[in-house]
């Protein structure tokens, strides 16, 4: 099978399990162009951003009636593969977040078992990561040695922390309000950049930070399924993602690993693998003593089978996607993306599961994204001005 036709065929599959009547399913297979049998329609992508030319790369040819990185006729000026990043980025967080909620709804909630779902969700990634390694024509596997392993670890462990905790807070609380609070992750970031590892913070980043906070406080207020525990996870989801963006640079510093990673997946393969590892202690210690519960719940409930299954392929998909879109892209435009996710995200999934969308909470949502978009290219356009 083919690595473009196995990628577009899980999508469909991932979609139908929700809504088989999806607009989106028949958007895609309406429009959907299969590349040839030895071309794919999308080319892998090195971690600096170039298009990988090994041997294992996906070779995608154009011609004047096909549609390529920048097709001819009316889509000359448009980058296709690009595009189709996006779509499958914001619909893949879009349905994690539904998938997500369900399974932890059904499961009992907060009380239930938050860590043993997000655990498993980085397991199902694994499979998938694995399963591309071994596919014929999918993916070269990395040739890291031990001491790369252990370079990665300190990522690998923010990486398990940031999803158990943004989980939990999820299980807590609404997701709209959970994301809400994730928005403020760039005030995090500064803090722990500036204190931790010494990196210069503007001052122009500094005076977007009360914005931000301003805007999660007051969607806070009208909250109406406000609950501590998910502002306490959420915040310290966003500690452990500050902490992980700031040491997966220092990992990329390391000299020869981008080479001997390979590519961005692979990248994400081995942190999710290593994330997964991890977890399995914290998922012993904090909810072993009724792993036979949630095992039979698995069993009889396919409400939480089904959406711990999807909500996993989800996760790992949205967020390869993501890293592979950013990797393309500048800064502001990153940001824009970014933004944009949120406020799809946000509205979209409240609307889905009746969350409430309160006036002074929509209020103080678009204040705080709307901060975080302003911090985000505050520097580039003073930059300008000079």
């Amino acid at each position: 099978m083919k690595f473009s036709t196995a990628i577009l065929a899980l999508t469909f599959t991932a979609v139908a399990a929700f809504n088989p009547t999806s607009s989106v399913t028949n958007a895609v297979r309406a429009k959907a162009t299969f590349a040839p049998r030895n071309q794919a329609l999308v080319q892998p992508i090195n971690l600096d951003g170039r298009v990988s030319n090994d041997k294992f790369a996906l070779q995608s040819e154009a011609s004047s009636d096909a549609i390529s990185t920048k097709g001819g006729g009316p889509l000359s000026n448009v980058d296709v593969p690009l595009m189709l990043y996006f779509v499958f980025w914001y619909v893949g967080n879009y349905y994690y977040n539904i998938s997500n909620k369900l399974a932890l709804r059904a499961a009992g909630g907060s009380t239930g078992f938050p860590m043993t779902i997000s655990a498993l969700q980085l397991g199902v990634g694994c499979i998938y990561a694995l399963f591309m390694w071994v596919a014929p024509d999918a993916r070269a596997k990395p040739k890291v040695t031990v001491d790369d392993i252990v370079r990665m670890l300190p990522v690998a462990f923010c990486f398990m922390g940031a999803h158990s905790a943004s989980v939990f807070a999820l299980s807590a609380g609404a997701v709209s309000f959970g994301q809400i609070v994730k928005a403020a992750e760039p005030a995090f970031a500064a803090v722990i950049a500036q204190f931790v590892y010494k990196k210069q913070v503007s001052r122009a980043k500094w005076m977007c930070l009360p914005i931000i906070i301003g805007g999660v406080v007051l969607a806070s207020v009208k909250e109406l399924d406000f609950a501590v525990s998910a502002l306490v996870s959420a915040c310290i989801a966003n500690l452990f993602a500050a902490f992980k963006g700031n040491e997966n640079k220092k990992l990329m510093d390391t000299d020869g690993l981008k080479e001997r990673i390979g590519s961005v997946g692979n990248q994400f393969a081995l942190t999710t693998i290593l994330g997964f590892l991890m977890s399995i202690p914290v998922v012993l210690v904090k909810e072993g003593a009724k792993m036979g519960q949630f095992v039979e719940i698995f069993k009889t409930n396919p409400i939480v089978s089904a959406n711990l299954i999807a909500s996993g392929l989800w996760f790992y998909g949205y967020n390869e996607l993501s890293t592979m879109t950013l990797k393309k892209t500048g800064a502001v435009t990153q940001s824009v993306a970014n933004t944009a996710k949120r406020v799809i995200v946000i509205v979209g999934v409240a609307m889905v599961l009746g969350e409430s969308l309160d006036p002074i909470k929509l209020l103080g949502c678009s204040i705080g994204i709307g901060g975080v978009l302003l911090y985000s290219v505050i520097d580039q356009i003073l930059a300008k001005k000079e």
